[in-house]
Protein backbone atom coordinates (compact mmCIF):
# COMPACT_ATOMS: atom_id res chain seq x y z
CA UNK A 1 0.00 0.00 0.00
CA UNK A 2 1.40 3.59 -0.53
CA UNK A 3 0.09 6.32 1.24
CA UNK A 4 0.28 10.26 1.60
CA UNK A 5 -0.59 12.69 3.33
CA UNK A 6 -1.57 16.11 1.64
CA UNK A 7 -2.60 19.48 2.91
CA UNK A 8 -4.33 23.33 1.52
CA UNK A 9 -5.28 25.84 3.02
CA UNK A 10 -4.32 28.27 6.14
CA UNK A 11 -6.19 27.59 9.51
CA UNK A 12 -8.81 27.61 10.67
CA UNK A 13 -9.99 26.39 6.69
CA UNK A 14 -7.15 23.91 6.22
CA UNK A 15 -8.42 21.17 4.62
CA UNK A 16 -5.85 17.99 4.87
CA UNK A 17 -6.49 14.06 2.60
CA UNK A 18 -4.72 11.25 3.75
CA UNK A 19 -4.54 8.98 0.74
CA UNK A 20 -4.13 5.38 0.75
CA UNK A 21 -3.65 2.99 -2.27
CA UNK A 22 -5.71 -0.51 -1.91
CA UNK A 23 -4.69 -2.55 -4.48
CA UNK A 24 -6.55 -1.30 -7.31
CA UNK A 25 -8.96 0.96 -4.65
CA UNK A 26 -8.62 4.32 -3.43
CA UNK A 27 -9.43 5.25 0.34
CA UNK A 28 -9.74 8.66 1.77
CA UNK A 29 -10.10 10.30 4.80
CA UNK A 30 -10.64 13.92 4.25
CA UNK A 31 -10.66 16.24 7.27
CA UNK A 32 -10.46 20.37 7.81
CA UNK A 33 -11.50 23.06 9.72
CA UNK A 34 -11.10 23.65 13.43
CA UNK A 35 -12.45 20.14 13.99
CA UNK A 36 -11.34 17.01 11.75
CA UNK A 37 -13.84 14.32 12.43
CA UNK A 38 -15.54 11.17 10.35
CA UNK A 39 -19.26 13.06 9.70
CA UNK A 40 -19.89 10.88 6.04
CA UNK A 41 -18.57 7.98 4.37
CA UNK A 42 -18.88 7.81 0.89
CA UNK A 43 -18.29 4.07 -1.35
CA UNK A 44 -18.57 4.86 -5.21
CA UNK A 45 -17.81 2.64 -7.81
CA UNK A 46 -17.28 3.44 -12.02
CA UNK A 47 -19.99 1.52 -14.31
CA UNK A 48 -20.36 3.34 -18.24
CA UNK A 49 -21.96 6.40 -18.06
CA UNK A 50 -25.99 6.27 -18.72
CA UNK A 51 -24.97 9.61 -21.23
CA UNK A 52 -22.40 7.67 -23.36
CA UNK A 53 -21.22 3.89 -22.61
CA UNK A 54 -17.77 4.64 -23.93
CA UNK A 55 -17.60 6.95 -20.83
CA UNK A 56 -16.74 6.06 -17.37
CA UNK A 57 -18.96 7.72 -14.90
CA UNK A 58 -19.60 6.34 -10.81
CA UNK A 59 -22.99 5.30 -8.36
CA UNK A 60 -22.18 6.59 -4.86
CA UNK A 61 -23.67 4.86 -1.00
CA UNK A 62 -23.32 7.73 1.66
CA UNK A 63 -23.46 7.23 4.93
CA UNK A 64 -23.70 10.53 7.30
CA UNK A 65 -24.11 10.90 10.68
CA UNK A 66 -26.80 12.56 12.25
CA UNK A 67 -26.88 16.97 12.21
CA UNK A 68 -23.90 16.67 10.16
CA UNK A 69 -23.69 17.91 6.47
CA UNK A 70 -20.37 16.13 5.55
CA UNK A 71 -22.38 13.55 2.63
CA UNK A 72 -22.12 16.14 0.17
CA UNK A 73 -17.93 16.57 0.08
CA UNK A 74 -17.70 12.38 0.80
CA UNK A 75 -19.83 11.71 -2.26
CA UNK A 76 -18.81 14.47 -4.63
CA UNK A 77 -15.12 12.94 -3.80
CA UNK A 78 -15.78 9.53 -4.24
CA UNK A 79 -17.77 9.81 -7.15
CA UNK A 80 -15.05 12.47 -8.97
CA UNK A 81 -12.17 10.21 -8.10
CA UNK A 82 -13.66 6.72 -8.85
CA UNK A 83 -15.13 8.16 -12.34
CA UNK A 84 -11.45 9.63 -12.96
CA UNK A 85 -9.31 6.56 -12.16
CA UNK A 86 -11.89 3.76 -12.65
CA UNK A 87 -11.97 2.39 -9.79
CA UNK A 88 -13.55 1.65 -6.08
CA UNK A 89 -13.16 4.39 -4.13
CA UNK A 90 -13.96 5.09 -0.12
CA UNK A 91 -14.00 8.43 1.08
CA UNK A 92 -14.45 9.93 4.78
CA UNK A 93 -15.25 13.40 5.47
CA UNK A 94 -15.47 15.76 8.36
CA UNK A 95 -14.86 19.38 7.93
CA UNK A 96 -16.19 21.87 11.31
CA UNK A 97 -15.96 25.52 11.92
CA UNK A 98 -17.83 26.64 15.02
CA UNK A 99 -20.87 29.04 14.34
CA UNK A 100 -19.45 29.11 10.66
CA UNK A 101 -20.90 31.66 8.74
CA UNK A 102 -20.96 31.31 4.66
CA UNK A 103 -17.68 32.89 4.49
CA UNK A 104 -15.99 30.73 6.65
CA UNK A 105 -18.08 27.53 4.52
CA UNK A 106 -17.20 29.58 1.06
CA UNK A 107 -13.21 28.93 2.27
CA UNK A 108 -13.67 25.43 3.72
CA UNK A 109 -15.43 24.63 0.17
CA UNK A 110 -12.71 26.28 -1.74
CA UNK A 111 -9.37 24.13 -0.08
CA UNK A 112 -11.90 21.33 -0.15
CA UNK A 113 -11.63 21.61 -3.63
CA UNK A 114 -7.99 22.14 -3.93
CA UNK A 115 -7.40 19.04 -1.92
CA UNK A 116 -9.62 17.50 -4.80
CA UNK A 117 -7.31 18.71 -7.55
CA UNK A 118 -3.76 17.96 -5.39
CA UNK A 119 -5.48 14.24 -4.67
CA UNK A 120 -6.03 13.63 -8.76
CA UNK A 121 -1.92 15.14 -8.93
CA UNK A 122 -0.81 12.72 -6.51
CA UNK A 123 -3.14 9.99 -7.89
CA UNK A 124 -1.82 10.82 -11.39
CA UNK A 125 1.97 10.17 -10.75
CA UNK A 126 0.98 6.92 -9.00
CA UNK A 127 0.87 3.70 -11.40
CA UNK A 128 -2.71 2.32 -10.56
Amino acid sequence: MQTVTLSEGDKPYTVTACVVLCGKDIAVVIGGGETSHIGAAALASPRPSLKNTAEISASASVLCRLGHKDNLPAREAALRLASKFNTNVAVTAGLHIDDADSDDIAKLQHNFQQILEAIEAWLLTIDI
